[in-house]
């Protein structure tokens, strides 16, 4: 049989060290500050195991060398024959970034060229003389006595080897219950046995060894070889995932005894035994199984959904114009309204899956701070207590690795210049020992970052005196600027609040590239910071950067797409709260002066035939970038779509103001607005006023589902819809209650549908082609309202939301939760937790209730 070929699994071996480092990097973060922990010490010995096997396994010898002189040192430590101290801790971590350079000279293909004489040296300096095998030669039988019956073939190849001076050996290895891949760990065994001498037999045959099915990782080798026991041991415990071996030296004797031993158990009962008897030590930890995907048919599937996304936009497109047409083909326009929903769910549930599966847990990237916030640390000569939490809340992969430069620079900024060194902290009453928090949370469809110290915050006057001598801004505007805007002022080229330079921070560059690499990916970095109390970085990003939300505008004759995430809100300002201060166009709004910016004249389009005429209000589109704000003008806005980002390609390149492009529901191209460069270039700063504001109005937003009923208006609140369907076949129920209209078959599930005419004693109307089924959530069970029509997401604050006045119709009933006044019509909002305990779901059959 030719040599198992390994170089297939180098991708396997790659991942499996990069993991194990991580373990060796979080687990002597641990050690070092509890050295007496017995499970860290073991996972710390475990780790450096697997890595020397699996280099081993690979033929890697230059890593495998290195790993045993490191692993040599763990066993040290966990035989407590060496104590944990700074300078090993030290050592240890130089010794963990050298075995990343070794994997990335496998990666360069100049392994062999790298030294690693001077990192054995610092290693030897702990232990000068190789460990007894006292332990590994206790496990050794008192007298060897094999298990295998062989025939009279392989009897005389053995005793001929042993004439030669051979040793003959009985070699039984069972492999970890929850090792993948058995039959290729069997392999790699085979190979290195082979490469120590000749195999004359194997049980199972090598043949059945490579069957995935039915080979459960036992096996036994007679081995002929010049080496003793103890290196066949050895160098077979440098493969990964082995639970027991067991070596026996075969002599004439135990031959001619194995023969005259009549009753004898089976093989494999003799084999269970003997393994059992015989534990190694070292065992992997169980790994829950995962499957690796190439990130290239990811983003091919990716291209895929968002085609299908195109897709249903266009038959959205079509439906609403053959709908605006004068025709009577209702049944065809019902099964392609029935069709669109149908589609527009699928494709939405598909959307979601698709997008879970490039999600990973920002644990990722977070497990790479704590080594680096240590390494800071000690530079910097602080002390510092770091706390990490969120790490289960999920990230784009993409995003994973782009965010991962600007978090390190804020939390080395934290360190250097935020935290006070311990003795000054004593002194002003603080404890020795600052704390630097990293936290990440979901916001709606955002992540939100935050990295918070307890230090001497950001002192405002500093930084507007640091950019006056800078030259960035001038003494008089210096002194227009309030403290908010101050504090933004570090984000500018050349600003630092370090009052000296160090070799970590303090020369004032890269602040600002942490803030552009963020507006790159459509996000948001905000400072919040008391003098004396410490300072709050918080990004926000947005959690995808494949499909997005955006509100679609026309600027002239064109449509363009401004991402969501940047859009503030929408006004409209009338021709006389427009004015021109320095050539240059503002707006009053809400007390506050914002600069507008004519999208339409910038990128040199036409005028469409409605901006020709004099208008009396312009839409003003209110879009922000950290603090800065401006207004866009925009002739039209159209509304809300998910689209499709699609780069413009080489060709085109990167023109101004534009990020990328899609492809709407007609199959015109509508271009991206870069919001970021559009700000940076016209924006002006936000106050804090105005951000609380608009955080309360926020706060007080409440949102609605309306829908009619005859010539009345109604809301639901919009956190009870589940769902809205098209009306589809309804089957009657026999002796069902008055209210009760039928059931439906929604998504394999039976849900029950309450007439809410009957319910409200309105007269009864036959369903036409706008009638809709709103589903709606009651603890276990979902339940479904008729309507007449659905109208629209209503957007109201509880201050617009009345009580019916005393003596009006609708004061006497308890459905009625309260009245929203609009310009020209009234939305009755409804309680429906009185609505559904008023249908008594208790009294329908078990099986007509759908649950969630």
């Amino acid at each position: 049989m030719a040599d198992f070929d390994l170089s297939a699994y180098l991708g396997v071996f790659l991942d499996e060290v990069d993991e194990q480092l991580q373990i060796l990097d979080s687990e002597i973060l641990v050690l070092e500050q509890h050295p007496e922990k017995i499970e860290t010490i073991q996972n710390i010995f475990r780790a450096a195991h697997t890595l020397k096997g699996s280099s081993a396994s690979m033929g890697f010898e230059q890593m495998k060398e290195f790993t045993h002189y490191l692993e040599n040192v763990f066993d040290q430590v966990r035989n407590q024959k060496l104590a944990v101290t700074p300078k090993l801790v030290d050592v240890i971590f130089e010794s963990i970034d050298f075995i990343k350079v070794l994997k990335d000279g496998i990666l360069n293909g100049n392994l062999d060229e790298i030294n690693i004489q001077p990192y054995v040296d610092k290693l030897n300096e702990f232990h000068p003389q190789e460990m007894n095998d006292e332990e590994i030669q206790n496990a050794k039988p008192s007298k060897d006595q094999i298990i295998t019956e062989l025939d009279d073939y392989t009897k005389n190849v053995v005793i001929s080897g042993l004439a030669f001076g051979h040793n003959a050996l009985e070699v039984s290895i069972k492999l970890s219950n929850e090792a993948l891949m058995k039959n290729v760990r069997a392999l790699l065994i085979h190979n290195n046995l082979k490469e120590a001498g000749e195999i004359v037999a194997a049980f199972p045959s090598i043949d059945e060894m490579e069957k995935s099915e039915g080979f459960e990782g036992e096996m036994i080798f007679i081995l002929l070889t010049m080496q003793t026991k103890q290196e066949i041991l050895e160098m077979i415990n440098q493969i990964s995932d082995i639970k027991h071996v067991n070596i026996n030296q075969i002599t004439e004797e135990n031959m001619n005894l194995h023969q005259k031993e009549l009753a004898v158990p089976s093989q494999k009962t003799q084999l269970e035994q003997v393994l059992e008897e015989k534990p190694v030590g070292n065992q992997k930890a169980k790994i829950n199984p995962t499957v690796r995907v190439d990130v290239d048919k990811l983003e091919h599937l990716m291209n895929l959904v968002g085609e299908l996304v195109i897709d249903q936009t266009r038959l959205v497109d079509v439906r609403g114009r053959l709908a605006d047409r004068d025709t009577r083909q209702e049944d065809d326009m019902e099964t392609l309204d029935e069709v669109t929903n149908h589609l527009s769910r699928v494709i939405t549930e598909l959307q979601e899956g698709m997008m879970k599966t490039r999600m990973l847990p920002i644990e990722q990237l977070f497990n790479r701070f704590p080594r680096m916030v240590r390494d800071t640390t000690q530079k910097a000569n602080k002390e510092i207590d770091f706390v990490m939490t969120g790490k289960e809340t999920e990230l784009d992969r993409t995003l994973i690795e782009e965010i991962s430069d600007p978090i390190i620079h804020l939390l080395r900024n934290s360190i250097d210049h935020g935290i006070e060194p311990a003795d000054e902290r004593e002194r002003i009453g603080k404890s020795r020992k600052g704390k630097i928090e990293l936290r990440a949370a979901h916001e709606e469809n955002h992540i939100v970052i935050s990295i918070r110290d307890d230090g001497k915050g950001i002192d405002p006057d500093k930084i507007k005196q640091t950019a006056i001598n800078k030259g960035t801004i001038s003494e008089e505007e210096a002194a227009k600027l309030d403290d908010k805007e101050a504090m933004f002022l570090i984000f500018k080229s050349g600003i630092s609040t370090a009052e000296k330079i160090t070799d970590i921070s303090g020369r004032g560059v890269g602040m600002d590239i942490v803030r552009a690499h963020i507006e790159k990916l459509n996000g948001l970095i905000d400072i919040d910071s008391t003098i004396g109390v410490g300072t709050t970085f918080t990004i926000k990003l947005p959690l995808t950067l494949a499909i997005i939300s955006s509100l679609l505008v026309k600027f002239g004759q064109k449509t363009f797409a401004i991402p969501l995430v940047n859009v503030l809100e929408i006004i409209r300002l009338n021709k006389e709260d427009i004015q021109t201060i320095k050539e240059k166009e503002v707006g009053l709004v809400r007390g506050r002066v914002l600069p507008l910016v004519r999208m339409k004249e910038k990128l040199g389009l036409d005028p469409s035939e409605e901006a020709a005429e004099e208008k009396k209000r312009e839409f003003v589109i209110v879009v922000g970038i950290a603090d800065k704000r401006i207004g866009i003008i925009a002739d039209k806005t159209i509304g809300n779509q998910e689209i499709v980002i699609k780069s413009l390609g080489p060709y085109i390149g990167s023109p101004p103001y534009i990020a990328g492009a899609t492809i709407m529901g007609d199959g015109s191209v509508a271009l991206i607005l870069d919001v970021s460069s559009v700000v940076r270039e016209q924006g002006t700063q936000d106050t804090e006023t105005a951000t609380d504001n608009k955080r309360k109005e926020l706060e007080d937003e409440r949102q609605f589902v309306t829908f009619k009923l005859d010539t009345e208006e109604y809301g639901i609140d919009i956190q009870r819809a589940k769902d809205i369907v098209s009306v589809p076949a309804m089957t009657k129920v026999v002796n069902a209650p008055k209210d009760l209209l039928g059931i439906i078959n929604l998504r394999g599930k039976m849900l029950p549908v309450i007439d809410l005419r009957r319910k409200f004693n309105l007269q009864e109307q036959s369903q036409t082609k706008k009638s809709r089924i709103i589903v709606v959530e009651n603890n276990q069970h979902d339940v479904g309202f008729l309507v007449d029509e659905v109208t629209q997401v209503l957007k109201t604050t509880n201050s617009l939301i009345e009580q019916p006045p005393s003596g009006s119709q609708y004061n006497h009933s308890n459905l009625i939760k309260g009245i929203s006044k609009l310009e020209d019509r009234v939305v009755i909002i409804l309680e429906f937790n009185e609505i559904l305990q008023s249908i008594n779901l208790q009294d329908l059959p078990a099986e007509l209730v759908s649950q969630p």
